[in-house]
């Protein structure tokens, strides 16, 4: 791990800040010679015909070291055009939005759970949705009640990064949703309950960036100051991706499949970060 400190994530502090992401996996030792010689002369064996093939060796993982080094020009600098120029490379380096979508599917595991929720809501109401959780019981409850119980229900505590980085975005989202104090669970509006959704994702997405491209970020020049700024200032322009890719993929009120619902999400994560990355790119 690098000298520099890693983004431990928004105030709750559910993601640890020792965060460095999956270890490489390990170097395969090359073969002697003259078993490579002894297998390619028995290839034809009935002993060799039955012998499984080698497993596949996962992909590289992707370079993230200019994406870093931009994140570190942010934080001695103070350019946003640096930050930009960080997450836009960062989004090329993992394969575009798709290769983005596909770093963080506890995240889009969670928002299409969220996004059930909200649909069942919507759609057919209140005790519905509270009976797809198995939370029958909490009908009537304050709203906040009601949401939290959700959030564990949907990304229950423990788990890996990924996981802490869901389960974080969703309780920072109910807070938001309550600072307006929500009252009862029932009368919870639809516009509420997607905003509590785009919001999700919206902290989802920005937690996962920061958390990479800060981790091992040169010179170990950053801090907990920089890191929250860099927070504020890629919320500000995920929140708009965010809402704009809902508003053509998801109606809460629709009647939907879940293969269907989870297609959805999927196709709001990926087009979110497209938005995302051709904002940063014109700054």
């Amino acid at each position: 791990m690098g000298t520099s400190n890693t983004y431990g994530g928004p105030k709750r502090g559910l993601v640890p800040p020792w965060a460095d992401g999956p270890a490489d996996p390990p170097t395969p030792e090359p073969m002697p010679e003259g078993d490579l010689e002894q297998d390619s002369s028995n290839t034809d064996s009935p002993e060799n015909a039955d012998s499984p093939l080698p497993a596949a060796q996962p992909p590289p993982r992707p370079t993230l070291k200019n994406p870093r080094g931009n994140f570190t020009r942010f934080t001695n600098s103070g350019d946003t055009k640096a930050l930009g120029r960080a997450v836009s490379g960062y989004l090329s380096s993992t394969g575009g939005s798709t290769g983005a979508v596909r770093r963080m599917p506890a995240s889009t595991r969670a928002a299409k759970g969220v996004a059930g929720f909200v649909n069942a809501y919507v759609s057919e109401g209140p005790l519905e949705a509270l009976s797809r959780f198995s939370l029958d019981g909490y009908a009537g409850r304050p709203a906040i009640e009601v949401l939290d119980a959700v959030a564990d229900a949907i990304c229950p505590d423990g788990g890996t990064i990924d996981e802490a980085i869901a389960r974080d975005a969703m309780f920072e989202a109910i807070a938001d949703l309550d600072a307006d104090d929500l009252g009862s669970f029932e009368d919870l509006s639809q516009d509420q309950l997607n905003a509590f959704l785009s919001d999700v994702i919206a902290r989802s997405i920005v937690t996962k960036v920061i958390n990479e491209i800060g981790t091992n970020s040169l010179h170990g020049s950053a801090n907990d100051t920089d890191f929250k700024r860099a927070e504020e200032i890629l919320r500000d322009y995920t929140v708009g991706a965010v809402n704009d890719a809902l508003g053509s993929e998801f109606d809460a009120g629709a009647s939907l499949e879940a293969t269907e619902l989870e297609a959805k999400i999927d196709s709001v994560f990926q087009n979110a970060f497209e938005i995302l990355q051709v904002i940063l790119e014109a700054e």
